[in-house]
């Protein structure tokens, strides 16, 4: 009896073990990209002017970017398993939305309050196809390198306006604060990676040029914030490296010599002796939110986002930002948009306090930084980089993607554990 011939298994086109490693090389790449785009629409290209719903260059280069953005997250999620997100956040940000184009109805900003919520829907369903298509650590890290690398960019075209006493971006032209909060975002990755217990050079110096960009800005609040946010983070470590231990300690004693020594920390506070002005001229402004309102309906549902300003009395000046994501979300989309998104906020808490731990540290820490921030500084809920880092965080914490934050474990090398076989994916 002859036996019968054996088989040979035909090589697949562009397979091989070159072609199982390109592709997440690919893949990473193309993250990048996305995100690079996405975190480039939606800073600041003007210092100083706002959004009236006039097209003009710079209006049509960010959409094109958002578009752009959205369209590179609709390949990386057709292109290979998708994860389980949940949708909870969606609803929270559909009522903000919706409470604010009401309000913008009757106070005449209905084309550029619409346009702001259009550009907000496109940021949020990018950031979600990102999700679907990325762990939680490639999502972070590919922020991460987005942020980091704009920041850079404008910060050392803005290096000039370090004579004025506080660095601010050239190319795009970023506001100190903005320029602040993304170098925060890189410190906040940075220091989750560390406490899980992977530290590179790369990474600290990272972290340690995005220190000096915050300090530089004169960004108080950021700098403040990112330091409680990252002690949050810090809180998850569990086993320390001896290393780690003293390098830490030793950072943390050069620096309180230099800045005690120096006189650096009162400069930094005083701002040259205009330390508390800025305090107190946003309270004119929360003062005169309070009454702005000239009907129950603006009341209820706002005058639209794109209301950024606001009128004050008894000063020299006539208008003034509004400097607060709370104070702008209370005249923006009224008292309904207030409660939604103080909802919001202890929700995403709520939902990161409930994570696994690997996870737990990003989304507190995180979640503490933007949401400290945005007490006395805009943005959070605009089509902002401080949004997506939210609207991620949210989407993430909620219950309907915990099981995506276990598969995500087993997936990345979290905690110093050798990735594990992953369960099947999500439809």
């Amino acid at each position: 009896m002859t036996a019968a011939p054996v088989r040979r298994p035909t090589a697949l086109a562009g397979g091989g073990p070159d072609a199982a490693s390109a592709a997440p090389g690919r893949a990473t790449v193309a993250r990048t990209v996305v995100a690079l785009l996405l975190v480039a629409s939606t800073v600041g290209w003007r210092r100083g002017e706002y959004f009236t719903g006039a097209l003009d260059p710079v209006v049509a280069g960010k959409g094109l970017l958002s578009v752009l953005a959205l369209a590179g997250a609709v390949l990386l999620a057709a292109s290979g398993p998708r994860r389980r997100v949940g949708t909870g956040s969606v609803w929270f940000l559909a009522v903000l939305l919706s409470s604010s184009v009401l309000g913008a109805l009757t106070h005449g900003t209905l084309l550029p309050s619409g346009l702001v919520a259009v550009r907000l829907v496109v940021v949020a369903a990018t950031v979600l196809l990102l999700l679907r298509s990325s762990t939680v650590l490639e999502f972070s890290l590919a922020l991460a390198r987005a942020c980091g690398a704009i920041a850079l960019v404008s910060m050392l075209t803005g290096l000039p306006t370090l004579s004025s006493g506080r660095l601010a971006g050239g190319v795009p032209p970023l506001s100190p604060n903005e320029l602040a909060l993304l170098a925060g975002v890189v410190v906040a990755h940075v220091a989750w990676r560390t406490v899980l217990g992977e530290v590179s050079v790369p990474g600290t110096l990272a972290a340690a040029v995005a220190l000096a960009v915050i300090w530089e800005t004169g960004s108080r609040t950021g700098l403040l914030m990112l330091l409680v946010g990252v002690l949050v983070t810090g809180l998850h470590l569990r086993r320390a490296r001896v290393g780690l231990v003293v390098s830490g300690l030793l950072l943390a004693g050069l620096g309180a010599l230099a800045v005690a020594g120096t006189g650096a920390a009162a400069g930094f506070a005083e701002r040259d002796g205009a330390g508390t002005s800025t305090l107190h001229s946003r309270m004119i402004a929360w003062r005169a939110a309070t009454t702005w309102a000239e009907s129950a309906w603006q009341l209820v549902f706002g005058g639209g986002l794109s209301v950024k300003e606001i009128a004050v009395q008894g000063q020299f000046w006539k208008t003034q930002p509004l400097d607060s994501s709370w104070v702008s979300a209370l005249v923006q989309a009224g008292v309904l948009g207030v409660l939604v998104t103080g909802a919001w906020a202890v929700w995403a808490l709520r939902g990161a306090w409930r994570a696994p731990r690997p996870q737990r540290a990003l989304f507190l820490g995180l979640l503490v930084y933007l949401l400290g921030r945005s007490v006395l500084e805009s943005g959070l809920f605009d089509a902002t980089p401080a949004f997506l880092a939210f609207f991620a965080t949210s989407l993430l914490c909620e219950g309907a993607s915990r099981d995506r934050l276990a598969d995500d474990l087993r997936t990345d090398p979290l905690a110093g554990r050798p990735p594990a076989p992953a369960s099947a994916p999500h439809a």
